[in-house]
């Protein structure tokens, strides 16, 4: 009863969210966008790396970099094959294949080896016989605070009926699309999505409104990159 007392209190006396921390996910987006090249091309290099493949192509899309999930939700998957119809109908795609994690072999990968990782999404996208790879990646703040009816939170059984707990979650996704043999870039974007809830501080699901943020994210920026790669015919 102690523990629920004083837990009760830091509840309630927790005062406003700060916000999201902007900075953290700057910093790590930053740090992940170093699985956009797996390996080191010269300026001069890059400038003379040509595509190599023609369009229509065959699309890979690479289990997500980032947040707590390695692969796709069955939301996620139902935005990304949305992006399909547009594309063919651009003449860009011929096919969009989502790469399964179980077919990305990272085994050999430090944690924070993004290069070593893109190269074993190429190895993937290169099975499925893929002639361009889109690499996604995201960053996720959240901000929790109380509002007054977490007042009643004192009698304990407010706990389980006051909505007094407010659960933001902002997630920013960035991506770009490669080709697999030389990593030539043709096309990019980024997205936000936000998902907000209150409820009683017993049944605030912070999992839940991340995955909402981060498909709201992946929504906005598909938008985007259909919008850049539909250009590329």
């Amino acid at each position: 009863m102690k523990k629920t007392f004083l837990l009760v209190v830091s509840v309630v006396f927790a005062g406003c969210g700060t916000g999201y921390n902007r900075g953290a996910l700057n910093a790590s987006l930053q740090d992940a966008r170093r699985a956009y090249v797996s390996s080191d091309l010269t300026v001069e290099q890059i400038e003379q790396t040509r595509p190599q493949m023609s369009l229509p192509a065959r699309i890979a899309v690479a289990p997500p970099v980032g947040g707590a999930s390695t692969g796709w939700t069955a939301d996620e998957i139902r935005v990304i094959e949305s992006w399909a119809a547009p594309l063919r109908a651009a003449g860009v795609a011929s096919e969009v294949v989502i790469l399964p994690s179980s077919l990305v072999d990272g085994r050999p990968c430090e944690l924070s080896d993004h290069r070593c990782r893109l190269m074993a999404q190429r190895t993937a996208a290169a099975r499925t016989r893929a002639d361009a790879l889109l690499v996604v990646n995201f960053a996720t703040s959240t901000d929790r605070y109380v509002n007054p009816a977490s007042l009643l939170y004192l009698s304990l059984v407010g706990l389980f009926v006051a909505p007094g707990t407010h659960e933001n979650a902002l997630t920013i996704a960035e991506g770009l699309l490669i080709d697999n043999r030389n990593e030539y870039l043709y096309a990019f974007a980024r997205g936000e999505g936000e998902q907000r809830t209150v409820r009683p501080t017993m049944y605030i699901d912070e999992k839940a409104v991340v995955a909402g943020s981060r498909l709201a994210a992946l929504q906005t920026f598909g938008d985007a990159f259909v919008q850049q790669a539909s250009g590329l015919k």
